[in-house]
């Protein structure tokens, strides 16, 4: 399990890891509590390759990673994993999360009646070599709109992500989340009307 420092360990022994991505729909590990909420400082962008789960070594898919914004804020989940099950998660999630690497941040819980909670977070920085960075809109829409890998088509990944934050946060839209799965939506809309003519 990765280290920690005290204030990232609850009274129990429990730790807390922040959700933005695919964990929020498909976390795919025990957990004793989720929590809706949110971080801030950073901004969810579709910044970071996929060789593998989304694409391919020869046409990487984009899958989200978190970067530094002074004024953003990002909506996710707060999952509590018990001090038994930390380990094997982590380890399970270290293997997920390849590229990426965990930080500490300050979680913000949507009912002001739980408490204030530092997790830790799986970020990708330009220093790992899956690293994309960004790109105009459109030439990303047509990167997920058109890549796979063993896990799925990458717009698979973009979509739902997408359902759960209109689910989840009504009340506070990822305008820019939105936009880029417009824009795969019109370009796969686009390949099938071709497909239907031939």
């Amino acid at each position: 399990m990765p280290a920690q420092s005290e204030t990232s360990v609850t009274a129990s022994g429990n730790v807390w890891v922040f959700g933005y991505g695919s964990l929020i729909w498909k976390p795919n590990f025990k957990y004793e509590k989720v929590l809706p909420g949110r971080i801030n400082g950073v901004a969810r962008k579709f910044w970071q390759g996929s060789r593998d789960h989304r694409g391919t070594e020869e046409k990487p898919g984009r899958v989200a990673t978190l970067v530094e914004d002074p004024t953003g804020s990002v909506c996710g989940l707060g999952f509590e994993l018990s001090s038994e099950e930390a380990e094997a998660t982590f380890s399970y999630l270290d293997d997920r999360e390849t590229g990426y690497n965990l930080k500490e941040v300050v979680f913000y819980p949507c009912d002001k009646s739980q408490s204030v909670q530092k997790v830790l977070v799986y970020c990708a920085t330009d220093s790992n070599p899956d690293y994309l960075g960004p790109s105009p809109i459109l030439e990303m829409a047509e990167c997920i709109a058109t890549c796979e890998g063993h896990s799925g088509p990458n717009s698979e990944y973009l979509f739902n992500l997408a359902h759960m934050m209109r689910l989840l946060f009504p009340a506070d839209p990822d305008q820019e989340l939105f936009q880029l799965e417009d824009e795969v939506k019109k370009i796969r809309n686009g390949y099938v009307k071709k497909n239907e003519k031939r």
